[in-house]
């Protein structure tokens, strides 16, 4: 017995020895208080569990005090459960209460069908046999068979909506769902444990851990890693049946998906990733909003939906939508992305921010510089975009509680004040003539025909006021001076000039500056508001392709059609103008190589997701239209393009790990071997005297060839020990893009890839030959035969190792012609260790695959 707690024992066996045999608890604790030495901890932990419940209910009650809902809890009483105690009392609490709530179920009491009776006891026994699912199938033939009575399927039908209602099986009448029934219902139990659970309950295995890992940072998971949590032994049995689990799972809100629909068909487009919104937890601690959000800054509307608060899965959904149509926001070395809230880059002047507030799903649209300066363009798109996406989940969840669709949305918009304080319905707004006056005196019909565009409007309206004074303040960025040249007379920017001579040339113009000088010249201020506008893309192009990050393919058939605008092409994609400098430089009169670099400089900088989308509107605000980038993109993949886009995201997310943790000496081998690199490839890579370097040069490759290079390059990794990294890079996507490559290669003649099957041949062998010969012999032979000379074998001994000498020997042979590999196949035939060598090389199978990996690397 624990010391603390002798001093009363001794005191209350004082007591009975003085006749006391009954005490209240309330004298026992007394007692205990006035310990001279120590109070007893078991009484202390009473006491704290007794506050501790008050706590909790009076907290909980205040919680739901004024939910709508608040009828249907269930708050007392308040039980506590020591899960290590069998014999804790709390537990007949438990049960009592669990008793009572069941007997006042509506449906207890309830007769149930004779009929249904056989049934059911045929389903419990398969439970006690530790059957978890069934089929509907196996659910209708076990019915057939009965022997006492047949459920028609109307009745059937009946008897599962019944059983699911009473919490005995689960099941959905729904497309994904119909076909398969959970008969043991503590199975979702047990996927619920697999993925959300505390940290403390992880898996120990790493490559399973870093999965749990990402999603409590960001709350994201794929299929695949999901289905690798069900490999562990204790959720093997949900394996069989994981496709349907990850649909009830979708079903059920626990899983949400990135859901984006083709804005022109309204059909769904394929979906990669999903967030598990109850693994993100963290609430924004971030100053972004107060810092970022500032009313100088800031066009904000709500969408207010009916009641106090709005349902966790529909702004999760929400968010989903919108890291699928933009680039989540990095601030301060952290990405915006939280319990309710995101934060997303729309371009490198305008930010996007989604909050949740109550029963409000409030939009932000923050410029970089001044509210004055946001493109009307802009906002009505992202207004829209969203609107729209929050139409489709509500009209998702209707029809997912049969309920019939209603046109009356269960939410409507409201309109912010500069200040972003208080909020105007858009019903107010009905009227072109009466202003909407909020409680500081501001009309909010400004605001709101910011957010309410026209999109063919190209004009002013009358009661445009121009640019704010705030704007006026500000320096025009190249995009908007190219924007205002474009959209000016020459002339008129020639008259301009002469306002900004005698300045020095380090004082920046400011929109002042051209404000003033088109009021001196008599011109309409309007023109500046030029600045703020996009010209329409009317886009043919299918929403799957335009928010794909474009293929080096791509970019190679664009840059010859942009001609000699490189310069607004650069500056309209956020290129400074020291980078254009450079490229031409550079190029100097190389106009497509110049055009070239402008785009893929432009692919690299992910500040914003570099999209097809964003190619689209560029070439159509530079003059070129969207017709050439249509003829471009009409026969691409867009299941292609989103693997280049997987495979590059994944190389980024590992790359300073690639590049300074692993030695590439045996994975180019490896690579070699499988055809993926050329001997060209491995000269460059290892011209670089630095590993880093070298490493960022095969990265290079690697991302630039996609599959099979990179399925090859990640295989390497695993063989040669960096199975770590190997397992972050993994993903399945990879096979959809050499599938592609095999069905195109096997339309073809071999000798149609104008690849010598000699060269395929010895290549295919690459590791063999470098592990297996001792090169002296052979190199004499080569020297003798004329194939290589005295140099080159001085050459090809200046390898430090074994293998570093045969790598030098390859490099030779698979620069020469026919004659070289048949000299090399003498050779290895006059040593018999190297007969059977030879053999494999000339007999080694050269498929249409083989010739399209390699001729790829010869482009």
């Amino acid at each position: 017995m624990p010391n603390a707690c002798v001093p009363l024992e001794l005191e209350i066996a004082k007591l009975v020895s003085e006749g006391k045999q009954i005490m209240s608890l309330g004298k026992v604790k007394e007692l205990n208080a006035i310990s001279e030495v120590e109070q007893c901890p078991i009484l202390i932990l009473l006491e704290n569990v007794d506050t501790r419940r008050e706590e909790l209910y009076s907290g909980i009650e205040e919680l739901f005090k004024d939910h709508e809902g608040q009828h249907h809890l269930v708050l007392k009483p308040l039980i506590f459960v020591n899960a290590k105690d069998q014999g804790d009392p709390e537990i007949e609490v438990l049960k009592k209460t669990i008793t009572e709530l069941t007997f006042s179920h509506p449906c207890w009491g309830e007769r149930m069908p004779n009929a249904c009776v056989p049934l059911e006891l045929e389903i419990a026994e398969l439970v006690a046999e530790g059957k978890q699912i069934m089929s509907l199938v196996e659910v209708e033939e076990l019915n057939a068979i009965s022997e006492v009575s047949v459920l028609s399927p109307e009745q059937l039908t009946d008897f599962l909506h019944y059983q699911h209602s009473l919490g005995k099986i689960v099941y959905f009448d729904t497309p994904q769902l119909r076909d398969n029934v959970i008969i043991s219902p503590l199975l979702m139990v047990e996927v619920m444990r697999s993925f959300i659970t505390d940290v403390e309950f992880w898996p120990k295995e790493d490559k399973t851990r870093k999965t749990f890992k990402k999603m409590s940072e960001n709350g994201m998971i794929q299929k695949v890693d999901l289905y690798q949590i069900w490999e562990q032994e204790e959720f093997r049995q949900i394996l069989p049946f994981k496709e349907y689990i990850f649909d009830m799972l979708i079903h059920l809100d626990i899983v949400s998906e990135q859901r984006r629909y083709d804005t022109k068909t309204g059909s769904r487009l394929q979906i990669e990733n999903f967030f598990v919104p109850c693994m993100l937890t963290q609430r924004n601690e971030t100053d972004y909003l107060t810092q970022e959000c500032t009313p100088e800054r800031t066009l904000s509307l709500a969408f207010v939906f009916k009641g106090t608060i709005i349902p966790p899965a529909l702004p999760n959904r929400l968010i989903c939508a919108c890291l699928s149509m933009w680039t989540l926001k990095q601030y301060h070395g952290r990405k915006l992305m939280f319990s309710g809230f995101i934060g997303l880059s729309f371009d490198k002047e305008h930010d996007i921010v989604v909050c949740v507030e109550g029963n409000k799903i409030v939009l932000h649209l923050v410029h970089k510089r001044s509210k004055g300066l946001i493109i009307p363009d802009i906002a009505t798109g992202v207004r829209d975009c969203l609107f729209v996406t929050l139409e489709r989940i509500s009209e998702f969840y209707q029809s997912s509680i049969h309920c019939k669709a209603s046109s009356k949305l269960p939410f409507h918009t409201e309109y912010s004040c500069s200040k972003l304080n208080c909020f105007i319905s858009e019903n107010k707004m009905a009227s072109d003539t009466e202003e909407c006056i909020c409680e500081h005196g501001e009309n909010i019909k400004n605001s709101w025909s910011i957010w309410n565009k026209k999109r063919e409007q190209k004009q002013c309206d009358t009661s445009c006021p121009g640019l704010s004074e705030d704007a006026l303040s500000q320096i025009p960025s190249n995009t908007e001076l190219l924007r205002l040249s474009v959209n000016c007379e020459t002339r008129m920017l020639h008259d301009l000039a002469p306002s900004w001579n005698g300045r020095d040339e380090n004082d920046e113009i400011r929109f002042t500056e051209l404000d003033n000088g088109l009021r001196e010249m008599e011109m309409t201020p309007h023109t500046l508001c030029v600045v703020r506008r996009r010209k329409q893309v009317k886009s043919s192009i299918p929403d799957d392709i335009l928010d794909c990050i474009p293929s080096d393919e791509i970019l190679d058939r664009l840059a010859p059609l942009v001609g000699k605008i490189v310069f607004q092409l650069g500056i309209q994609l956020g290129l400074s103008v020291e980078d254009l400098e450079s490229i031409r430089e550079k190029w100097d009169r190389d106009l497509t190589a110049q055009n070239k670099e402008v785009l893929f400089t432009w692919r690299r900088d992910r500040t914003v997701k570099p999209t097809i989308r964003v190619l689209e509107q560029v070439f159509v605000d530079i003059g070129k239209g969207a017709r050439c980038l249509k003829e471009v993109v009409k026969d691409v993949d867009p299941k292609t393009l989103r693997a280049v886009e997987m495979v590059t995201d994944r190389i980024r997310e590992n790359e300073n790990r690639i590049i300074q943790d692993i030695q590439i000496s045996q994975i180019l081998d490896h690579m070699m071997t499988n055809l993926v690199i050329s001997v060209d490839d491995r000269r460059r890579i290892e011209k670089h005297a630095g590993q880093d370097d070298q490493n960022r040069a095969l990265l290079d490759i690697v991302i630039k060839r996609r599959e099979p290079a990179y399925g090859v390059f990640v295989d390497g990794l695993r063989v040669y020990g960096y199975e770590e990294i190997a397992n972050d890079l993994k993903c399945n996507s990879h096979e959809i893009n050499a599938d592609t490559l095999s069905a195109s290669a096997e339309t073809e003649d071999l000798s149609d890839w104008n690849v010598p099957l000699y060269k395929v041949r010895l290549q295919k062998n690459y590791l063999k030959v470098i592990t297996d010969i001792q090169h002296e012999s052979i190199v004499d032979h080569l020297i003798t035969r004329e194939v290589v000379s005295v140099d080159d074998g001085k050459k090809i001994e200046s390898g430090k190792t074994p293998q570093e000498k045969n790598r030098n020997l390859m490099d030779m042979l698979l620069r020469k012609n026919e004659q070289g590999f048949n000299e090399f196949i003498k050779a290895l035939r006059k040593d018999s260790v190297y007969a059977d060598l030879a053999d494999q090389i000339e007999k080694t199978d050269v498929t249409s695959r083989d010739m399209a990996t390699l001729r790829k690397c010869l482009k």
